[in-house]
């Protein structure tokens, strides 16, 4: 089976023809990809006929799983991982995760680190990886709000269920000079700032149309000016190659912000202000990866 990799930094025309090209049978990816994709064909200038779908690596709703699955007309497999422990939960046709509870031990707990009874939000979950020979990994905070499931599954599953919210950063859509709109993937814009500064705390906020602003946290506290210039220098750079120059970044000095909800941080957000265009599409690497 010959199987390819397509990268979410290059532009959208581009991915579109590549994969129109390539034809793939299997195509796994973000949720916020496959929806971006997803626009594309129905708009028809995507056309692609995939068996299946994969998606992982980021929060997917069940709308959004739904609208991706009509579109294609093919099912999508939900998979929950992390660098940690490649597969720790897969979905089933319910909409939960199922633990591979004969690889991995997860527990969900509050913020004082006490354990979350089923049914209730937790503010993290502690991982440690069963099948990891080489680095124990023992009680990891990987970082993850999840919600265990009180009781069986119905899908008949014995293993445990739950469901993770996980990153869930917003579609940026922005105005080209020519009036067009550009749609980005939050996953792209915070590679970018990653590879470049070398920075993990950090915040891209779209504020207008033609307007992005960055913050910085604290480990970048001892070099600020110079991880704003590279960022920044690498933000409108990445921007440019998208068609899109006539974008502003500008530093805004305040901390990153974490969502009021979750309590955790969104990488890229969008701000609410009707000016914007709509993002139209429906939570790390930097691949699509398919087979055909």
């Amino acid at each position: 089976m010959e199987s390819r990799g397509f990268s979410v930094m290059q532009a959208l025309e581009r991915l579109v023809g590549d994969l129109n090209a390539y034809q793939p049978a299997f195509l796994a990816s973000y949720p916020t990809t496959l929806a971006l994709l997803a626009t594309e064909q129905a708009a028809g200038r995507l056309m692609i006929h995939p068996a299946a779908l994969w998606s992982g690596g980021e929060y997917l709703a069940d709308a959004t799983r739904a609208e991706i699955e009509n579109i294609f007309a093919c099912p999508v497999s939900n998979e929950y991982g992390a660098s940690e422990c490649m597969s720790i939960a897969f979905g089933c046709r319910e909409g939960w995760l199922h633990v591979n509870a004969d690889w991995v031990l997860l527990e969900p707990v509050d913020r004082d680190y006490r354990p979350t009874p089923p049914g209730q939000l937790s503010h993290t979950v502690l991982l440690t990886n069963l099948a990891n020979r080489v680095q124990p990994i023992i009680r990891y905070d990987l970082g993850d709000s999840v919600v265990a499931k009180p009781g069986r599954c119905a899908c008949g599953s014995p293993l445990p269920a739950l469901r993770v919210v996980g990153r869930c950063d917003d579609m940026v859509a922005l105005r080209a000079e020519n009036g067009s709109i550009v749609r980005l993937l939050p996953i792209a814009l915070s590679t970018v700032v990653e590879e470049a500064a070398k920075v993990h705390r950090f915040q891209i906020v779209q504020r207008a149309p033609d307007r992005l602003a960055l913050r910085l946290g604290d480990d970048c506290a001892h070099d600020r000016r110079g991880a704003w210039r590279t960022a920044a220098a690498a933000l409108k750079g990445y921007l440019a190659s998208q068609s899109l120059p006539n974008v502003r970044v500008a530093l805004d000095k305040r901390p990153p912000v974490s969502d009021a909800r979750s309590g955790k941080l969104r990488q890229v957000v969008v701000d609410d202000d009707p000016r914007l265009p709509p993002p139209r599409a429906p939570r790390r690497g930097d691949a699509h990866r398919t087979s055909r």
